[in-house]
């Protein structure tokens, strides 16, 4: 019993005090919009341990062998341009093959290849879907990415601190530090911005709609959402903030994880437009509407999308509103990719303001998979994770040329985002995440394969004609 007093008593005397002057210092300098630079020199400290753990893993396996358990390692450049040119000659595949190219024939005057149907026919298609099966563009951007070095994580590794003592201490150091002093310190700072953001959007909320209310509640929009980002220790990169959003348009973004809405945050309050959520994400969404417009649907309901489309409307032509943000993609892509834009937001009218987010790994992977994790479950593997550290970049305001699709437009939106964020361009619809593809698709397949064969039975009759 003197034993547990005494460590109580040390705990509370050289422990606590420390712990409660870092607490209060984060607390004052995030409200503030200030910081010492610590993060980004924790950051640069880490960069430096994990290549130190690099150079023994090397040492110990081989590049080439703890590439194969690991990832790509930083010297196989020419196995992804092999994996590349593999990926290049399956499109070849897939478009002559089963969009079939055009043939000249002047005995068929639509072009088709005409030859008579043969069991041989199918395999192209047996070969293609096999392939699409093996390496599945789509079904691979829902998993977390790939890592080209260990990050001294648990669950990014394959037992590599077991194999060297320099590694052995590096990690246990590594997980005091995460668990008993950066978990506590950014639970609490956590609490203490949720209950901020409660509180404040309260007491905001009973106020009338006018000048005071808006200055009132973007203050403490920013002040809360900076606390926030510190309760993962988020170190942002903004570039080009000459693009920031304005509250004539609308702001979208590639969509990583709910955490795309603290990181743009920190920089410029929005409202909010996705899925209504209960639990802790419903606690969010509850508390930001009492203070200000957002627009919060149900994506199984048809009739919601004709009631977004119009608040988005009213929304953007109304000058004292705050800019609206919108995620296309409609779900969280895993950081290497964007995926299909939903056309509906660029129908409205008005400025698109693109903005790239692209997050560095090695620090904590902060992909959300919504259908496996919960999202306690997730805030807790942020908060055990070392770092969230990312780039934004605002691209330059785009509008709808005269004469341009809303899908065109969408898609062009798209290609830029991807481009800035060096993510790859891909057309599937990110629906797929919790859905089957459309019957449409395969129909159209099924057509083309069927109207192919019919072609070919036509010309046989033919010829046979003209046998006789």
């Amino acid at each position: 019993m003197a034993v547990v007093d005494a460590l109580a008593t040390v705990a509370l005397t050289v422990v606590l005090p420390p712990f409660i002057m870092v607490l209060v210092s984060v607390l004052v300098l995030a409200s503030l919009g200030k910081s010492l630079g610590l993060r980004q020199r924790y950051v640069q400290f880490l960069l430096k341990v994990f290549e130190d753990g690099n150079r023994i893993l090397v040492k110990k396996f081989g590049r080439q062998r703890l590439s194969k358990n690991y990832g790509k390692g930083s010297g196989d450049e020419q196995e992804e341009e092999e994996e590349e040119e593999d990926y290049v000659s399956r499109e070849v595949i897939c478009r002559d093959k089963l969009v079939l190219r055009p043939t000249v024939d002047k005995d068929n005057s639509e072009g088709l290849d005409t030859h008579e149907f043969e069991l041989g026919d199918c395999l192209d298609y047996i070969r293609t879907g096999m392939e699409a099966i093996v390496d599945d563009e789509v079904t691979k951007r829902f998993s977390a990415e790939e890592l080209t070095s260990w990050n001294f994580l648990t669950r990014t590794n394959c037992q590599y601190e077991f194999i060297s003592v320099r590694l052995t201490i590096f990690w246990v150091v590594g997980f005091i530090l995460r668990y008993f002093l950066l978990l506590p310190l950014r639970i609490l700072i956590l609490l203490i911005g949720m209950a901020q953001l409660v509180v404040m959007t309260l007491l905001i909320g009973m106020l009338p709609d006018g000048p005071l209310k808006r200055n009132l509640c973007w203050y403490f929009y920013i002040t809360t959402f900076r606390i926030l980002n510190r309760s993962l220790s988020c170190v942002v990169t903004y570039h080009n903030r000459h693009n920031k959003p304005r509250s004539d348009g609308i702001c979208v973004a590639n969509h990583t994880t709910p955490i795309d809405c603290l990181v743009l945050a920190y920089d410029n309050c929005y409202s909010y437009v996705g899925q209504r959520h209960g639990g802790f994400l419903g606690i969010f969404q509850r508390a930001l509407s009492r203070a200000s417009a957002h627009i919060w649907f149900e994506r199984s309901e048809s009739k919601d999308r004709f009631a977004v489309a119009r608040r988005l409307r009213e929304h953007v032509e109304d000058p004292d509103k705050l800019p609206i943000l919108i995620f296309p993609e409609g779900t969280c892509i895993n950081n290497t990719s964007v995926m299909q834009f939903k056309k509906g937001t660029f129908e409205v009218g008005g400025i698109i303001y693109p903005v790239a987010i692209k997050y560095d790994p090695r620090f904590g992977d902060a992909f959300w998979n919504s259908s496996k994790e919960s999202m306690l479950s997730y805030i807790y593997m942020m908060m055990t994770s070392w770092a969230i550290v990312c780039d934004v970049w605002y691209l330059p305001p785009m509008t709808r040329r005269e004469g341009e699709s809303s899908i065109d437009f969408a898609n062009r939106v798209k290609a830029e985002i991807a481009r800035q964020g060096g993510l790859v361009d891909l057309v599937w619809d990110g629906g797929l995440k919790r859905s089957a593809p459309k019957i449409e698709w395969k129909q159209q397949y099924q057509q083309e394969f069927s109207r192919r064969l019919k072609v070919q039975n036509v010309d046989t009759a033919k010829k046979e004609e003209k046998t006789e």
